[in-house]
């Protein structure tokens, strides 16, 4: 595991050094992450396993971002649904109704993760956090419907994993890779000023 840079909001595990804000991430490289978001978001199921393979492995170390941990969850249950793999047999697909509660847990664990979040650290309602950062309405209805009243229809939690993923990708996927560059800068000053300071200590 590395020390990078992170874009975004700086959370509590976050170790400061001087005007750069860091924390510990999971992978080994942001090669690695980036063949990652590739696999993930891949037509071919292997790749998409390969891909989710490697997420559990970040799991086990700990520090995965939520925005993460939903995609793998929402990819890894479309994987299970014949309506997004025709090639599926009876046997390795869900249930409708499980289908149906899987989805439904992983949209509450989106709006939970995240709006619940913004909303606290801002102490605005729900909505407004919603709008705060474009998470289309439609999962937190569904989050209050999942928590509140019946099970929502599979047709409908489908269409909000589309839409859950969607987001993913614009609010964490576009702009994390779209940072690496100036993040494995940052890093690689970090580490000059690193072997500097230890160079320097030596002679004290």
């Amino acid at each position: 595991m590395e020390w990078l840079g992170f874009m975004g909001p700086v959370p509590d595990d976050v170790v400061e050094d001087k005007s750069h804000s860091f924390k510990l991430v999971p992978w080994m490289s942001w090669d690695e992450w980036k063949f990652v978001k590739e696999s993930l978001f891949s037509s071919s199921p292997d790749s998409v396993a390969s891909a989710l393979q490697r997420i559990s492995t970040w799991r086990s170390r700990g520090c995965t971002a939520v925005a993460i941990e939903v995609t793998a969850s929402i990819v890894e249950i479309q994987q299970q649904d014949p309506f997004f793999r025709n090639d599926l047999n009876e046997s390795a697909s869900q249930s409708e109704e499980m289908l149906a509660m899987l989805y439904c847990m992983a949209i509450m664990r989106l709006v939970n993760g995240v709006v619940e979040k913004t909303r606290k650290k801002n102490e605005i309602s729900i909505g407004e956090a919603a709008d705060a950062i474009g998470i289309p309405r439609m999962l937190i209805d569904i989050r209050h419907e999942g928590s509140h009243r019946d099970l929502p229809s599979l047709q409908l939690v489908r269409l909000a994993s589309k839409k859950a993923l969607d987001w993913l990708v614009s609010y964490y996927w576009k702009p994390q890779e779209e940072a690496i560059p100036t993040q494995s800068n940052q890093a690689a000053k970090l580490r000059k000023e690193i072997n500097a300071d230890y160079v320097k200590s030596r002679f004290v």
